[in-house]
């Protein structure tokens, strides 16, 4: 189990927190200097000292790696430059094989926690057991708007996912993605041998592998911040991407578990989603 507290600035404190970390946060990053402090900052006011920070920067062009220096003297923070641009898939790949921790929490560069976020994941993954593989909850929606002010949008409420079929249709993205490490070893971490080369849907994809064989467990309460913004992956311009390989994943993964059901695909808010599934005769 783990302790709380407000944090410290001890170096000798912060040392013995990463000696004994329970969760390895991961941000996978590529040119979000102008976002990615905000998400630093809100790791260092956890509530739950026992953390590190692990950034990995997929071949980042702007000024990124001067921002995250800014918080090296930490022990608990590491940051990783990838020579060059890979895409988001293997980015988290190289992160899964630095982890050194039985959690690991993806972190996106431009959102942000709230600062109880890891004690509530933590405590509800060990109380799951063995079969539960990843803790999520309900998101706060922002808007970025000129000279850096934010706007809030409301709240994102997530229901329980149960089972796999379940999250065959179940249409929102789950924040934080809070995981099991050994879950996500067992399922092979994530592919790049996917259409786009594992730019894009990369939490759809490991979602659905660990879906087949792992619980997900949802928590009560408003846990993470994401925000929207004219550079975001998932904007109108990447539909086209994103549906091709959502298209992919799903077959993929309903033949997996033993293509008993088709998928009847819809657009929903310009995104490629399953309406419905239909069994085969």
């Amino acid at each position: 189990m783990f302790t709380t507290h407000g944090g410290s600035d001890a170096p000798e404190t912060a040392e013995t927190e990463a000696a004994e970390a329970l969760v390895t946060v991961v941000i996978p990053t590529y040119n979000r200097a102008k976002f990615i402090a905000r998400g630093i900052e809100s790791v260092l006011k956890q509530t739950m000292p026992r953390w590190k920070l692990l950034i990995v920067d997929d071949g980042s062009k702007d000024k990124t790696e001067k921002v995250v220096r800014r918080y090296l003297h930490d022990p608990r923070i590491r940051y990783v430059k990838l020579r060059k641009n890979r895409g988001v898939c293997y980015t988290l790949n190289h992160a899964l094989s630095l982890v050194d921790t039985p959690y690991f929490s993806q972190l996106d560069a431009d959102d942000w926690y709230e600062n109880d976020t890891l004690e509530h994941c933590l405590r509800k993954m060990e109380k799951g057991g063995r079969k539960l593989a990843i803790v999520y909850g309900n998101d706060k929606v922002w808007k970025a708007k000129r000279g850096g002010k934010l706007k809030y949008l409301g709240k994102k409420k997530k229901r329980q996912i149960r089972g796999k079929y379940d999250f065959i249709t179940f249409h929102s993205m789950i924040y934080p993605r809070f995981y099991r490490t050994e879950a996500l070893r067992k399922v092979g971490g994530w592919s790049t041998r996917v259409p786009q080369g594992g730019r894009f849907a990369e939490d759809r994809q490991i979602l659905l592998k660990l879906a087949g064989r792992y619980r997900f467990k949802a928590v009560r309460k408003a846990i993470y911040n994401r925000l929207n913004h004219s550079s975001n992956n998932s904007r109108i311009e990447n539909r086209d991407k994103y549906a091709k390989v959502t298209r992919y994943l799903y077959k993929k993964a309903l033949k997996r578990w033993g293509d008993k059901y088709r998928p009847v695909f819809i657009w929903k808010r310009g995104r490629l989603k399953v309406g419905r599934l239909v069994r085969k005769r």
